[in-house]
């Protein structure tokens, strides 16, 4: 998929419609301590087979997912601000493009 790597976008802080640049950012790990749900799921992994779930190499349902999602940022040429897109999006080749 190709993007331009500058867009036309509404720009809450200036609060009018602004050039913006955009920045791919690597998604970073997980940090700081696990909801309880995930607790009680890694307490429940230890033992036989795949309980509580197949694991995912053996099942289709719980699939291997080849991509992960982008995150896209926007960076407002007036003010510097950055705004987060909200959904990302699964893509295996992504480019942005001078336009």
């Amino acid at each position: 998929m190709e993007m331009p790597k500058e867009i036309n976008r509404y720009c809450p802080k200036c609060n009018k419609k602004t050039k913006q640049k955009i920045i791919q950012v690597k998604t970073g790990r997980k940090r700081g301590a696990l909801t309880k749900g995930a607790r009680r799921f890694e307490s429940k992994k230890k033992g036989y087979g795949g309980f509580p779930r197949p694991k995912p190499e053996k099942s289709k349902k719980w699939g291997v997912k080849l991509t992960k999602k982008l995150d896209l940022r926007y960076q407002c040429n007036e003010c510097g601000k950055m705004n987060v897109r909200k959904k990302g999006f699964r893509v295996k080749k992504f480019q942005l493009v001078k336009k």
